[in-house]
Protein backbone atom coordinates (compact mmCIF):
# COMPACT_ATOMS: atom_id res chain seq x y z
CA UNK A 1 0.00 0.00 0.00
CA UNK A 2 2.93 2.17 0.74
CA UNK A 3 4.19 1.81 -2.63
CA UNK A 4 1.17 2.50 -4.31
CA UNK A 5 0.63 5.80 -2.12
CA UNK A 6 3.91 6.77 -3.45
CA UNK A 7 3.42 6.50 -6.88
CA UNK A 8 -0.19 8.20 -6.67
CA UNK A 9 1.71 11.11 -4.62
CA UNK A 10 4.71 10.97 -7.57
CA UNK A 11 1.56 11.52 -10.08
CA UNK A 12 0.26 14.25 -8.66
CA UNK A 13 3.59 16.15 -7.98
CA UNK A 14 3.95 15.73 -12.17
CA UNK A 15 -0.04 16.24 -12.90
CA UNK A 16 0.65 19.73 -10.55
CA UNK A 17 3.85 20.39 -11.98
CA UNK A 18 2.77 20.59 -15.51
CA UNK A 19 -0.58 22.23 -14.74
CA UNK A 20 1.19 25.30 -13.16
CA UNK A 21 4.57 25.34 -14.54
CA UNK A 22 6.09 24.97 -11.31
CA UNK A 23 5.84 24.03 -7.28
CA UNK A 24 7.52 24.83 -4.04
CA UNK A 25 7.82 21.76 -1.39
CA UNK A 26 5.47 23.83 0.87
CA UNK A 27 3.14 23.38 -1.49
CA UNK A 28 3.24 20.11 -2.73
CA UNK A 29 3.37 19.03 1.56
CA UNK A 30 0.31 20.42 2.04
CA UNK A 31 -1.72 19.61 -1.21
CA UNK A 32 -0.50 15.63 -0.32
CA UNK A 33 -0.83 15.98 3.29
CA UNK A 34 2.92 14.98 4.07
CA UNK A 35 5.49 16.42 6.08
CA UNK A 36 7.54 18.90 4.35
CA UNK A 37 10.67 16.81 4.87
CA UNK A 38 8.72 14.01 2.69
CA UNK A 39 7.50 16.01 0.22
CA UNK A 40 11.23 17.75 -0.77
CA UNK A 41 12.56 13.46 -0.46
CA UNK A 42 9.76 13.34 -3.70
CA UNK A 43 10.43 15.98 -5.32
CA UNK A 44 14.87 15.12 -4.81
CA UNK A 45 13.56 11.70 -6.74
CA UNK A 46 11.97 13.14 -9.18
CA UNK A 47 14.65 15.35 -9.95
CA UNK A 48 17.39 12.67 -9.71
CA UNK A 49 15.31 11.33 -12.59
CA UNK A 50 15.27 15.02 -14.68
CA UNK A 51 11.30 14.94 -14.10
CA UNK A 52 11.76 18.21 -12.49
CA UNK A 53 14.39 20.52 -12.42
CA UNK A 54 15.49 23.17 -9.26
CA UNK A 55 15.45 27.08 -9.78
CA UNK A 56 18.65 27.89 -7.55
CA UNK A 57 17.24 31.29 -6.62
CA UNK A 58 13.22 30.90 -6.57
CA UNK A 59 14.00 26.79 -5.22
CA UNK A 60 10.62 26.75 -7.24
CA UNK A 61 10.59 23.22 -9.24
CA UNK A 62 9.70 23.09 -12.38
CA UNK A 63 9.04 20.81 -15.57
CA UNK A 64 12.60 18.54 -16.46
CA UNK A 65 13.42 17.21 -19.76
CA UNK A 66 12.26 13.87 -18.97
CA UNK A 67 8.71 15.10 -17.92
CA UNK A 68 9.05 17.33 -21.38
CA UNK A 69 9.68 14.47 -23.22
CA UNK A 70 6.63 12.46 -22.17
CA UNK A 71 4.74 14.93 -22.02
CA UNK A 72 4.55 17.25 -24.61
CA UNK A 73 8.64 16.99 -25.24
CA UNK A 74 8.43 15.79 -28.92
CA UNK A 75 6.07 19.03 -29.72
CA UNK A 76 8.33 21.27 -27.64
CA UNK A 77 11.36 19.78 -30.22
CA UNK A 78 9.58 20.23 -32.98
CA UNK A 79 9.06 24.14 -31.80
CA UNK A 80 12.70 24.00 -31.08
CA UNK A 81 13.67 22.73 -34.23
CA UNK A 82 12.19 25.14 -36.56
CA UNK A 83 13.21 28.27 -34.14
CA UNK A 84 16.19 27.19 -34.21
CA UNK A 85 17.03 25.99 -37.95
CA UNK A 86 17.49 29.12 -39.84
CA UNK A 87 19.47 30.63 -37.32
CA UNK A 88 21.64 27.50 -37.63
CA UNK A 89 21.91 27.89 -41.35
CA UNK A 90 23.51 31.53 -41.13
CA UNK A 91 25.51 30.31 -38.46
CA UNK A 92 26.94 27.52 -40.84
CA UNK A 93 27.31 29.98 -43.33
CA UNK A 94 29.43 32.57 -41.49
CA UNK A 95 31.92 29.77 -39.35
CA UNK A 96 32.04 26.78 -42.08
CA UNK A 97 32.06 24.41 -39.81
CA UNK A 98 29.66 21.55 -38.76
CA UNK A 99 26.51 23.26 -36.49
CA UNK A 100 24.68 20.80 -33.78
CA UNK A 101 21.46 21.20 -32.10
CA UNK A 102 20.74 19.37 -29.13
CA UNK A 103 18.66 18.68 -26.18
CA UNK A 104 19.09 17.46 -22.88
CA UNK A 105 16.89 13.95 -21.69
CA UNK A 106 17.75 12.43 -18.44
CA UNK A 107 21.45 12.79 -18.03
CA UNK A 108 22.01 12.35 -21.96
CA UNK A 109 21.95 14.68 -24.99
CA UNK A 110 19.66 13.89 -27.81
CA UNK A 111 21.03 15.43 -31.20
CA UNK A 112 17.74 16.63 -32.96
CA UNK A 113 19.34 18.83 -36.10
CA UNK A 114 22.38 19.41 -37.54
CA UNK A 115 24.07 20.88 -40.60
CA UNK A 116 27.05 19.29 -41.90
CA UNK A 117 29.96 21.29 -42.94
CA UNK A 118 31.19 21.58 -46.73
CA UNK A 119 34.66 20.91 -45.59
CA UNK A 120 36.39 17.68 -47.28
CA UNK A 121 37.59 16.55 -43.45
CA UNK A 122 34.48 17.80 -40.93
CA UNK A 123 32.39 16.22 -37.69
CA UNK A 124 29.22 15.23 -39.14
CA UNK A 125 25.95 15.63 -36.90
CA UNK A 126 24.87 12.74 -34.84
CA UNK A 127 21.11 13.20 -36.00
CA UNK A 128 18.87 11.10 -33.37
CA UNK A 129 21.76 9.88 -31.76
CA UNK A 130 22.83 10.12 -27.70
CA UNK A 131 24.98 10.86 -25.57
CA UNK A 132 26.43 11.34 -21.81
CA UNK A 133 25.67 14.99 -21.12
CA UNK A 134 29.22 15.75 -19.69
CA UNK A 135 31.35 14.85 -22.41
CA UNK A 136 29.95 17.07 -25.16
CA UNK A 137 29.88 21.00 -25.26
CA UNK A 138 26.29 21.20 -25.91
CA UNK A 139 24.92 18.75 -23.08
CA UNK A 140 27.51 21.03 -20.55
CA UNK A 141 25.48 24.21 -21.31
CA UNK A 142 22.46 22.82 -19.75
CA UNK A 143 23.70 21.02 -17.22
CA UNK A 144 25.34 24.07 -16.23
CA UNK A 145 21.73 25.77 -15.66
CA UNK A 146 20.46 23.13 -13.12
CA UNK A 147 21.06 23.35 -9.40
CA UNK A 148 24.52 21.59 -8.67
CA UNK A 149 22.69 19.13 -6.64
CA UNK A 150 20.59 17.44 -9.05
CA UNK A 151 23.75 17.50 -11.53
CA UNK A 152 25.63 15.31 -9.13
CA UNK A 153 22.55 13.17 -8.45
CA UNK A 154 22.17 12.42 -11.83
CA UNK A 155 25.74 11.56 -12.31
CA UNK A 156 25.93 9.42 -8.55
CA UNK A 157 27.31 6.40 -10.46
CA UNK A 158 30.53 7.92 -11.45
CA UNK A 159 31.69 9.18 -14.78
CA UNK A 160 32.73 6.53 -17.72
CA UNK A 161 35.29 8.44 -19.81
CA UNK A 162 34.82 8.48 -23.63
CA UNK A 163 38.30 9.31 -24.56
CA UNK A 164 41.01 9.90 -22.98
CA UNK A 165 40.23 13.59 -22.52
CA UNK A 166 36.72 13.04 -21.08
CA UNK A 167 35.76 15.03 -17.47
CA UNK A 168 35.58 11.78 -15.03
CA UNK A 169 34.51 13.15 -11.36
CA UNK A 170 31.69 15.22 -10.23
CA UNK A 171 33.83 17.29 -8.60
CA UNK A 172 35.77 18.10 -11.59
CA UNK A 173 32.31 18.07 -13.50
CA UNK A 174 30.89 20.65 -10.76
CA UNK A 175 33.71 22.93 -11.16
CA UNK A 176 33.45 23.16 -14.87
CA UNK A 177 29.95 23.65 -15.09
CA UNK A 178 30.57 26.66 -12.63
CA UNK A 179 32.84 28.09 -15.26
CA UNK A 180 30.49 27.97 -17.57
CA UNK A 181 27.90 29.27 -15.90
CA UNK A 182 29.72 32.83 -15.63
CA UNK A 183 31.15 32.49 -19.05
CA UNK A 184 28.03 31.07 -21.00
CA UNK A 185 29.96 28.90 -23.04
CA UNK A 186 31.55 25.56 -23.05
CA UNK A 187 34.51 24.07 -25.16
CA UNK A 188 34.75 20.85 -25.64
CA UNK A 189 38.49 19.14 -27.36
CA UNK A 190 38.50 15.84 -27.76
CA UNK A 191 36.00 14.40 -25.21
CA UNK A 192 33.57 12.90 -27.02
CA UNK A 193 35.43 11.80 -30.07
CA UNK A 194 39.11 12.14 -30.99
CA UNK A 195 40.55 15.03 -32.55
CA UNK A 196 37.07 16.75 -32.93
CA UNK A 197 36.57 19.87 -30.45
CA UNK A 198 33.08 21.83 -30.33
CA UNK A 199 32.22 25.17 -28.40
CA UNK A 200 28.60 25.63 -27.66
CA UNK A 201 26.33 28.30 -26.10
CA UNK A 202 22.40 27.49 -24.65
CA UNK A 203 19.45 28.21 -26.21
CA UNK A 204 16.80 30.15 -24.04
CA UNK A 205 13.17 30.52 -24.26
CA UNK A 206 11.08 33.74 -23.70
CA UNK A 207 11.29 32.91 -19.65
CA UNK A 208 14.94 32.22 -19.52
CA UNK A 209 15.11 28.93 -19.38
CA UNK A 210 17.77 26.58 -21.38
CA UNK A 211 16.18 24.26 -23.58
CA UNK A 212 18.94 23.11 -26.07
CA UNK A 213 22.20 23.78 -26.76
CA UNK A 214 23.63 24.65 -30.18
CA UNK A 215 27.45 24.07 -31.05
CA UNK A 216 30.33 24.51 -33.69
CA UNK A 217 31.84 21.64 -34.11
CA UNK A 218 34.94 21.06 -36.48
CA UNK A 219 38.24 19.17 -36.09
CA UNK A 220 40.38 20.18 -33.28
CA UNK A 221 43.07 22.58 -35.54
CA UNK A 222 40.23 24.32 -37.18
CA UNK A 223 39.07 25.66 -33.69
CA UNK A 224 42.18 27.48 -32.34
CA UNK A 225 41.67 29.30 -28.76
CA UNK A 226 42.93 32.55 -30.79
CA UNK A 227 39.77 31.97 -32.77
CA UNK A 228 37.06 31.46 -30.20
CA UNK A 229 35.94 34.39 -29.51
CA UNK A 230 34.30 35.26 -32.97
CA UNK A 231 32.34 32.11 -32.67
CA UNK A 232 31.50 33.15 -29.21
CA UNK A 233 29.92 36.22 -31.20
CA UNK A 234 28.92 34.41 -33.97
CA UNK A 235 27.07 31.49 -31.50
CA UNK A 236 25.36 34.49 -29.53
CA UNK A 237 24.07 36.25 -32.25
CA UNK A 238 22.28 32.95 -33.14
CA UNK A 239 21.03 31.75 -29.66
CA UNK A 240 19.17 35.91 -29.81
CA UNK A 241 17.64 34.72 -33.03
CA UNK A 242 16.89 31.56 -31.95
CA UNK A 243 14.75 33.06 -28.97
CA UNK A 244 13.11 35.88 -31.09
CA UNK A 245 11.92 33.39 -33.27
CA UNK A 246 10.68 30.78 -30.48
CA UNK A 247 8.78 34.18 -29.13
CA UNK A 248 7.23 34.73 -32.92
CA UNK A 249 6.29 31.14 -33.26
CA UNK A 250 4.44 31.48 -29.48
CA UNK A 251 2.56 34.54 -30.50
CA UNK A 252 1.02 33.19 -33.85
Amino acid sequence: MTEIRSVVHALTVVDRVMAEGGVRVREIAEDLGIAPSSAHRLLGTLASRGYVVQDPYSRVYRPGAALLSLAGGVVENREIRRAAHRPMESLAAATGESVSLSVLVRSEVEFVDGIESTHVLRASPRIGARMPAYGTAGGRVMLADLAPADVAGMFGGGLKKLTDHTVDTVPDLAGMLARIRQAGYAVSRGESTEGISAIAVPLRDLTGRTVAGLAVVAPTERLPDAGLSVLIDQLQQAAEAFSTALGNRGME
